[in-house]
């Protein structure tokens, strides 16, 4: 393993190849990773309706923001919610607050949590030269969480939910090797910052022991090791539950049915009613066409596929599998009983839920590793690039772009943010005696409230 997963010694190919002694060329990589996080950030955020973008989402507004105004933008970094620490949400939260007045809160937060998706599709470009040399390869890896069809629908631009992005970038983290101390601080950073997003990261803990222990690379290891310390404080110090989930309490075929419709339905399709309508029509032949194709990519790479290709195989089902289960066995409820829903359940109660992106993003890389493979088998690994090696990337992009709009977006009825917060300047100026008012926020029901001084000073 540790011959096959080969990094150059350096930060990628693309440095490797460069040279050490040529920092024109490494400047102008790096003014091409910008340009490219840019673009992506566009491309993210007009999968986006327009009212969608001006709306806060949930514990965007009732919690990180509500928090960045009345704590303070540094101070409420730390600041545990729901047991878990949230450090780039928060960022988030305190970069869009500081950034304009307050009525661009919503579509700042909205268009920096698409950067930040950006950043990882280009970092895992960067970072995955630790797996394969192949630009082709590692293109159709980059254009995954920019363009997973399920984000638009709960995920993507908002900050309450990037954590589902930090969990598909760390196993990346992990097996990227930099040479130089500078490329080693910045891994510890990110990883770090990923781990104190994202509790569930604790699933690559093996991962980084491999690493450790195999290739002697620390930086990685470390940063999400002392996130995952600063979680298990957290949650320590402001715990979740009042008392242990009930881990039984959701029947174990629901949660199987919930992987193949959920994760993997939702690369096919993304319009909930036609999903619904067609299991109620022909039943689990609905979601035959797409559980059929990621599993024969998987035998494919399992068959065929070098020890590299077999282990990101099993590693990247093993994730998948993993996240969805934890994520749905620690927030029971009765929408995810799926062996035991009704005909009316299935046409009223079935919806896309924000925990099939992390495992979506983790199956969709049997497409690129299948690609991999073939290309091995061919003998064509190592023949020069060229413009028909962007043919797989081009395809995989087609595919993904069927679902580029998606049917539902959440958010795209509102309640806008700068409409909300006019209303409550205007009962705060009203109301002298009022401290408070409360704006709407999405999904329904959802609110926050800020302090009236700050609503009238913005």
């Amino acid at each position: 393993m540790s011959k096959t997963m080969n990094v150059e010694s350096a930060d990628s190919a693309e440095t490797a190849g460069v040279g050490r002694g040529l920092p024109g060329k490494r400047i102008l990589t790096v003014i091409g990773y910008i340009g490219a996080v840019v673009a992506l950030s566009y491309v993210a955020w007009l999968r986006l309706p327009e009212v969608t973008r001006g709306t806060i989402w949930a514990e965007d507004g009732t919690v990180f923001l509500r928090e960045t105004v009345v704590i303070g933008p540094l101070a409420s970094i730390g600041e545990p919610y729901a047991g878990y620490l949230h450090t780039i949400p928060r960022l988030i939260s305190a970069i869009s607050y500081l950034a304009g007045p307050l009525e661009s809160c919503a579509v700042l937060m909205s268009f920096f949590s698409c950067a930040v998706v950006a950043s990882i599709s280009v970092a895992v470009f960067h970072l995955s030269a630790a797996l394969v040399d192949s630009r082709e390869i590692r293109l159709m890896l980059a254009l995954i969480p920019v363009f997973v069809p399920v984000g638009p629908l709960e995920v993507l631009g908002n900050a309450a939910n990037l954590h589902w992005y930090m969990l598909w970038l760390v196993p990346w983290l992990l097996i990227y090797e930099p040479s130089r101390w500078k490329g080693k601080a910045v891994l510890l950073i990110v990883t770090f910052a990923a781990a104190t997003t994202e509790i569930i990261s604790g699933i690559f803990l093996p991962l980084a022991l491999w690493q450790c222990f195999r290739r002697r690379q620390y930086a990685a290891p470390i940063g999400l090791v002392a996130g995952l310390v600063c979680q298990l404080m957290a949650t320590a110090s402001k715990p979740r539950y009042a008392s242990l989930p009930q881990v039984d309490a959701l029947e174990p075929l629901s949660v199987f049915y919930g992987f193949g419709l959920q994760a993997m339905t939702s690369l096919w399709e993304t319009d909930e009613r036609s999903v619904a309508s067609s299991i109620v029509n022909f039943g689990a032949y609905a979601a035959l066409i797409p559980v059929a194709v990621i599993s024969c990519l998987l035998i494919y790479v399992l068959v065929f596929g070098s020890l590299k290709w077999k282990f990101v195989g099993v590693y990247s089902f093993g994730a998948a599998a993993v996240c969805w289960t934890a994520a749905v066995v620690l927030n029971v409820s009765p929408e995810f009983d799926f062996a035991n829903f009704t005909e009316e359940d299935w046409l009223s109660k079935f919806k896309f839920f924000r925990y099939a992106a992390a495992p979506s993003m983790f199956l969709l890389i049997m497409v690129p590793a299948s690609w991999a493979v073939a290309k091995e088998r061919a003998g064509a690994m190592r023949n020069k690039e060229s413009l028909r090696s962007l043919r797989a990337p081009a395809l995989m992009l087609i595919f993904l772009s069927v679902n580029y709009f998606p049917a539902l977006p959440a958010r795209a009825t509102g309640p806008e943010w700068a409409e909300g917060l006019t209303l409550a300047r205007d009962q705060c100026a009203a109301n002298p005696g009022l401290h408070e008012a409360a704006i709407p926020l999405a999904p329904a029901l959802w609110y926050t409230v800020l302090p009236c001084n700050v609503i009238l000073d913005s």
